[in-house]
């Protein structure tokens, strides 16, 4: 069995990265920006990691839309697991995304 990568919709990178930027309480224009302060990276670690676990996207799909290269998004993915290890309040936020995007009337909303 291969893990085939998955063409989606824009809509669906949209409202990824809309309610990762609303749970972590950052813009989504600074969610995409080049700043590197602690609490954009990892909101946006947690967005390419929900978008390559949960919707089987590629680096190479996910990089074009935070603007920036595949290595930097698989570095993002793999710091994801250690720091949802280690800040407490890091996985709270990842499970509610998670149940907002994954709620009955979201998937059904989406088909």
């Amino acid at each position: 069995m291969t893990n085939k990568a998955i063409e989606i919709e824009k809509s669906l990178f949209k409202l990824v990265i809309d309610k990762v930027a609303e749970t972590n309480e950052v813009s989504i224009k600074k969610l995409i920006s080049k700043d590197r302060y602690r609490e954009l990276v990892l909101a946006r670690n947690m967005a390419y990691y929900i978008l390559h676990t949960a919707y089987k996207q590629k680096a190479s799909q996910i990089a074009p839309h935070f603007k920036r290269d595949r290595t930097t998004i698989l570095h993002g993915l793999n710091t994801f697991v250690n720091d949802i290890e280690v800040i407490p309040f890091y996985m709270e936020k990842y499970e509610k995304v998670m149940d907002y995007l994954f709620e009955p009337y979201q998937i059904y909303a989406l088909q």
